[in-house]
């Protein structure tokens, strides 16, 4: 009789949404992932070389400074890494080191002193966890994207700039510090490689050594015949 009563008890209603609802909450708790969220932590240094002989502006628009690389790594959680709001500090410092003066401009069209427009993007971001790479490292890779503009806002030239940074696990406490030293080496790479390059450009090249003029204006496509 009494386990005729338990069967019943069971099969009620009641018991199986109960059943149905634990159920529920330790699936939904084990596929639930808290966020790792990092930011930059540190300071940009200013470069040591010979100076461009360019006054340029700086653009950054809110693409770049609010730039957030979010990225979810099969059984080790979700990370999301904050780029953008150390884009100004990383540029500024860069601006200081190789160009012979600077400023942040809203748009792409100046007037003189300045003599042109820089306008750098992120275009991709990857990561990997030493568990992931079997190694001792973090590592991080940053592709930059960099337009250069005559203070009219005609184009000049763009090019590609990679960055890579890494960081020691044996360093870092844990993860979130790891990658942030890695995420740090790899934008301090890519400043770096900006500063070696940038007059090494063929086009920017040009342009200086003719004075920095203003470039011709593209040909406007409604004129073009048909």
């Amino acid at each position: 009789m009494q386990q005729q009563r338990r069967r019943n008890a069971e099969q009620s209603p009641s018991f199986l949404t109960t059943f149905a609802l634990a159920g529920a909450l330790l699936l939904m708790s084990a596929c639930t992932t808290t966020t790792k969220e990092l930011a930059l932590d540190g300071t940009f240094p200013i470069p040591l070389i010979s100076k461009s002989p360019v006054q340029m502006g700086i653009h950054l628009d809110q693409t770049l400074t609010s730039f957030t690389h979010v990225e979810t790594i099969d059984k080790k959680g979700s990370w999301s890494v904050a780029l953008g709001p150390a884009q100004q500090e990383m540029f500024g410092n860069l601006a200081i080191g190789i160009f012979e003066n600077h400023a942040f401009v809203d748009n792409l069209s100046v007037e003189a002193p300045l003599d042109g427009v820089l306008k750098p993007t992120i275009r991709e971001v990857q990561f990997a966890l030493p568990s992931q790479t079997r190694s001792d490292y973090y590592e991080v890779w940053i592709s930059y994207h960099f337009e250069l503009y005559d203070r009219a806002g005609t184009p000049i030239s763009e090019w590609k700039l990679p960055a890579y940074g890494k960081a020691s696990k044996t360093n870092y406490a844990s993860k979130t510090q790891g990658l942030q030293a890695a995420a740090m080496a790899a934008c301090r790479d890519a400043m770096a490689f900006f500063s070696i390059n940038f007059s090494r450009e063929p086009a920017v090249r040009q342009w200086i050594n003719n004075g920095k003029p203003l470039m011709p204006a593209p040909p406007d496509p409604s004129n073009e015949s048909i």
